[in-house]
């Protein structure tokens, strides 16, 4: 209220976006948790948070292609939350995807005049070639104009993808991960569009993982962490948080003492040196107390794995450039990075699910490069993925028995007593559905499966994605016993705090190279690693 012959003060303006209270639950796994987000009319800000944060998730939400299990999206003082994403679209909600997918044999003005089309049906087609132009020249695209999408390279679908959403006349235009898969000269092309295509007409929200695109483009940053929002203000600001960096580093807790186990988890540590294969003399090393050398100091004998300028990709978007990788038997590598570096598709190509396209893969000195994955699966290489990969009809025993199949039936049995041992809850619900599991008892369940197939070597992807703290911990105290036992691993990882504690040494991947490499104490202590994830350092 105003005080008495106060002059009179304005409404506040109705935000272009809000929600309230957004949750969005899958199954057991809460993606989205009582988020509010406001934006304003004419504003560019920006939405980070590590992998598993629910930055996907929300861009799915507030473009219409989830529904949430809670809340309300609140666009122009309409509440939207039961429309369809076309029915979004039509009031001026446009979005891009990560991966551009245009029409590939429709030319890119044809790819354009569809999405016109798609806005306003009985549009003459002179004015819609006009618009269609105007739009062609503002993103760059006017000289590929008669030219099929599938002809374009990366950053030019890319511009494709972002005018095609244009096109819609969008009052917020939702940008998803569009710095994924470009090299440093391509941000700088994206960075300049995303600027020419703001004012005060629109809004626009980046969701990105690339911190040089928010850092340049963004006036306000939302950080989300386990689907919650946890930090929100001044870009600048954010940016410079501690907080924010405990977040994106792991740093924001006590270090778990990677080789800590009770006596109990010592006569685990028994059981997994015999279901990876080790001497049963290596189970007996001290379960407690520093971390022990490896079995092979790294840089001497014949590597169990080698990576020689390995580069890999997915179709136009080149992911990894000149890898070098060793691994020794019963060394632990972390490789480390925030989303989108590369860490994952660096996993999918040692275990052969991923071709490279130049460099060579060794196990053992022998070349291995281009073999299936089944393959390098019998040379004692397993691959913990992440997502976790759970059969959803089966239950967690005929998940474990997958892994050992064509094994003897009592070795079989051994193997899934270790495991058990190891995860006690896969026994108590070994007849019960695995998706049916809490995500952390899924992630032990992966886990086991790994380990079912007796590997020399395994690749544990990501396991701690989408998990609470207390149960990252137990997860990687039950990896710290499997390195007490002899196994070599590799753990692909964007905990930098729990990774570094386990690991003997490490690699930090930026945009496909290796930033930065060494023993896991250098790693910690140095200045780069902090600016490698959110781009500013102390």
């Amino acid at each position: 209220m105003n005080e008495p012959g106060a002059p009179a003060t304005s409404a506040p303006t109705e935000p272009l976006l809000r929600t309230v209270g957004l949750a969005r639950r899958f199954g057991g796994v809460v993606a989205i948790d009582d988020v509010h987000l406001s934006l304003e009319r004419g504003r560019v800000c920006g939405v980070i948070g590590p992998n598993g944060a629910g930055k996907s998730t929300l861009v799915g939400l507030l473009g219409g292609a989830l529904q949430p299990t809670l809340g309300r999206i609140i666009f122009e003082g309409r509440d939207v939350t039961a429309l369809a994403a076309s029915e979004r679209a039509r009031l001026g909600i446009g979005r891009t995807y990560q991966i551009p997918r245009p029409f590939l044999d429709m030319t890119v003005a044809e790819n354009l005049q569809v999405a016109q089309f798609s806005r306003a049906i009985l549009a003459p087609a002179t004015k819609v070639r006009g618009e269609c132009q105007d739009l062609l020249e503002r993103t760059g695209l006017g000289d590929v104009a008669t030219l099929p999408a599938r002809s374009l390279p990366l950053i030019r679908r890319k511009r494709l993808e972002v005018a095609r959403a244009l096109a819609l006349r969008p009052k917020l235009l939702l940008l998803d991960e569009v710095g994924a898969g470009l090299v440093d000269s391509e941000v700088t092309e994206l960075i300049a569009l995303i600027r020419s295509v703001a004012g005060p007409e629109r809004s626009i929200l980046v969701i990105e993982h690339v911190i040089r695109i928010v850092k340049e483009c963004c006036e306000r940053l939302l950080v989300l962490n386990f689907g919650r929002q946890m930090a929100e203000g001044p870009t600048a600001d954010v940016l410079k948080s501690d907080d924010v960096a405990a977040v994106y580093l792991g740093t924001g807790r006590a270090a778990p003492a990677a080789g800590a186990a009770s006596a109990a988890g010592a006569a685990s540590a028994a059981g997994a040196a015999s279901a990876a294969g080790a001497a049963p003399a290596a189970a007996a090393a001290p379960a407690a107390g520093p971390k022990q050398p490896p079995a092979t100091v790294a840089g001497e004998g014949r590597p169990l794995l080698e990576l020689a300028g390995v580069s890999a990709g997915y179709g136009q978007a080149r992911v990894l450039a000149g890898i070098d990788l060793v691994v020794h038997s019963g060394e632990t590598v972390a490789v480390l990075g925030t989303n989108g570096a590369g860490k994952t598709t660096l996993a999918n190509v040692i275990s052969g699910t991923l071709r490279t396209t130049s460099g060579r893969v060794r196990i053992d000195g022998d070349d291995v490069t281009g073999l299936p994955a089944h393959r390098i699966a019998a040379r004692g290489i397993a691959h913990c993925m992440e997502g976790r990969r759970i059969f959803v009809p089966l239950s967690v025993e005929e998940n474990l028995l997958i892994a050992s199949r064509g094994v003897a039936a009592a070795e079989t049995r051994h193997r899934l007593d270790e495991m058990y041992a190891l995860f006690p809850i896969l026994a108590e619900r070994r007849h019960t559905p695995g998706i049916s599991m809490s995500g952390g008892q899924q992630q032990m369940l992966a886990i086991a499966r790994a380990l079912m197939a007796k590997p020399r070597l395994v690749i544990f992807d990501e396991i701690s994605l989408g998990l609470a703290p207390v149960m990252m911990d137990r997860l990687y105290e039950a990896l710290g016993r499997l390195r007490g036992s002899g196994l070599a691993m590799l753990v692909v990882e964007q905990d930098v705090d729990r990774a570094l504690a386990l690991a003997d040494r490490a690699h930090v991947l930026e945009r496909g190279t290796f930033a930065l490499s060494g023993r896991s104490e250098a790693i910690r202590a140095d200045a780069r690693l902090r600016h490698l994830y959110i781009g500013e350092a102390d």
